[in-house]
């Protein structure tokens, strides 16, 4: 049941991270593409890391 939240949650938290990077800090829509990128990668990096513990 937990993961299914969690798995229903993400979209929606991904479009409100690229509502407030465009509208309120005011980046293009290539910097907001650039920082989602970096922001996915970093994600993965650390679920990489909680498997390897």
């Amino acid at each position: 049941m937990f993961e299914i939240v969690c798995i229903a949650v993400l979209p929606v938290m991904v479009v409100v991270y690229y509502t407030i990077q465009r509208l309120v800090v005011h980046h293009s829509q290539a910097e907001t593409v650039l920082l989602l990128e970096e922001l996915v990668v970093e994600a993965m990096n650390k679920h990489d890391h909680d498997f390897d513990d």
